[in-house]
């Protein structure tokens, strides 16, 4: 599960759902969280593999009030993650009960793109957001701070957004590709 947390971070990304290349991502998961793969392994995951089964696992790692998401790799350890999310929904789904005020600013899907850069390295990964735009309004520098200390971090407290956390599964590090993420394993 961490794997997946560690890739959804990334891409801070939700996917449309589309049944047959899910089964390889899940296959690739599981091989992963078994430590079926040898040393020095190279595990490549392609988003037309990687969307499809993120899709499936939304529920569980998020709940409820996301939909259509959608993850893309570039090149510069650079990852764009797209989706539909009802915050309300999601604050609830976490417990909170918003006041009515919040609940008005926070109720209605609204569609969502945030952009992030990865770097890892020797077990380690970390995950800058560069930018987030809600309905088109893009929130960047102390905006974007102001939102990942007073939603991001309140709603989902073991997140780590610009901060070392260490790969699981004897991972040494993620390369980020235009399309893919290769999963490189320690020798």
């Amino acid at each position: 599960m961490k794997i997946i947390r560690i890739l959804a971070c990334a891409a801070v990304a939700w996917a449309a759902a589309a049944p047959f290349p899910s089964q390889s991502a899940h296959s690739k998961f599981h091989a992963l969280a078994l430590g079926a793969y040898p040393r020095g392994s190279r595990v490549p995951i392609s988003m037309r593999e990687f969307n499809p089964y993120l899709a499936t696992e939304i529920p569980s790692i998020i709940g409820p009030g996301v939909r259509n998401a959608r993850v893309e790799t570039e090149s510069g350890n650079i990852a764009r993650g797209t989706a539909d999310i009802d915050f309300l929904k999601v604050r609830q789904a976490y417990g909170e009960k918003p006041n009515w005020l919040m609940s008005q600013l926070l109720a209605g899907e609204r569609p969502v793109a945030i952009t992030v850069r990865i770097t890892s390295a020797h077990g380690k990964a970390r995950v800058d957001v560069l930018k987030v735009a809600i309905s088109g309004v893009v929130a960047e520098g102390r905006t974007l701070d102001f939102l990942i200390a007073n939603f991001v971090v309140p709603t989902f407290p073991d997140v780590k957004v610009s901060q070392e956390f260490p790969l699981d599964y004897n991972i040494d590090h993620l390369e980020i590709r235009p399309g893919q993420v290769v999963v490189v394993l320690r020798s």
